[in-house]
């Protein structure tokens, strides 16, 4: 028999972006959480606890995705006004880091008793990195690093993921293993090459689940604006015939620039604009600004 999941539970027309939660779907979670682990069904049970967690403090996931060196972490980091989350030249997140809003910043780790371990935010990259942490031989399942961003004071928490396709098979599988839990994406491709298959496919699946896809050409400093333009031309054609919806804005920009603060803006002050909440959506799952 096909064990449930709360996975499951959601998919069947599930959740997107844009559904407001009900004021008890928190205690009905809970409720569920309850049958589910005197059923014996923990995996069900945590699940349904952590996202009744998550809706009652008004949490939801805006998962940053794409190839491995498109500059993801990068970009998260420019979008939160500081580096939180290690970079480099090489394949460098292993496992999803959750990027949420606190007053001081502070980072923490899940340890086996299911609860959470604090630690420097500068030894993140102990936990989180291919370097530190090759192929996740310490078996992390995940990261969290709190920031006082105004950009996350209303609820919306990053999700920094592992790149696909690099010679780290296993990061591509623990992506895929996070779409359940995203509420959007940012997907985040470049100009040379544009999007590729593993991206096309992993988009395809988000997009199955929630409807608010931010498209972002990053590295913008790098490649001819024609070259953007065909990118985005094609990335948009191609998004649209795989998804059978059409994609709004396309935004082009450079996550290194933001981050030494020089260089041309481009589209970045959109991008910003549409990842900010209405005051009607400061409640449950909001629905983000995307022009859609």
């Amino acid at each position: 028999m096909k064990m449930c999941s709360l996975a499951t539970v959601r998919g069947c027309g599930g959740l997107s972006a844009e559904t407001s939660v009900p004021v008890d779907g928190a205690s009905g979670l809970l409720r569920l959480a309850q049958l589910a682990q005197e059923l014996g069904a923990e995996p069900v049970a945590e699940e349904a606890s952590e996202v009744a967690a998550r809706i009652s403090e008004g949490r939801f996931y805006v998962a940053c995705i794409g190839q491995f060196k498109r500059g993801k972490s990068t970009l998260l980091n420019a979008l939160v006004g500081c580096e939180v989350v290690p970079t480099g030249f090489v394949p460098v997140t292993v496992v999803p880091t959750v990027i949420r809003f606190d007053n001081q910043l502070h980072a923490r780790v899940p340890v086996r008793d299911a609860s959470w371990q604090d630690i420097d935010p500068a030894d993140l990259k102990q936990y989180v990195t291919e370097e530190l942490n090759p192929e996740n031989i310490k078996a992390v399942e995940g990261a969290e690093v709190f920031v006082p961003s105004p950009l996350l004071s209303s609820g919306m928490c990053f999700v920094d993921t592992p790149g696909l396709g690099s010679v780290f098979t296993g990061n591509t599988a623990i992506t895929h293993a996070f779409i359940p839990h995203v509420d959007a994406a940012l997907v985040v491709v470049g100009a040379d090459p544009p999007i590729a298959g593993e991206e096309l496919a992993l988009v395809e699946a988000v997009g199955a689940r929630v409807q608010d896809l931010i498209l972002v050409i990053n590295k913008a400093d790098r490649t001819t604006d024609p070259e953007r333009a065909a990118a985005a031309r094609f990335t948009r054609r191609i998004l649209e015939k795989r998804l059978h919806r059409p994609m709004g804005e396309v935004f082009e920009m450079s996550a290194f620039e933001r981050m030494e603060d020089r260089g041309a803006l481009r589209n970045w002050d959109r991008l910003l604009a549409s990842l900010r909440l209405r005051p009607e959506d400061q409640h449950g799952f909001p629905s983000l600004r995307l022009g859609l």
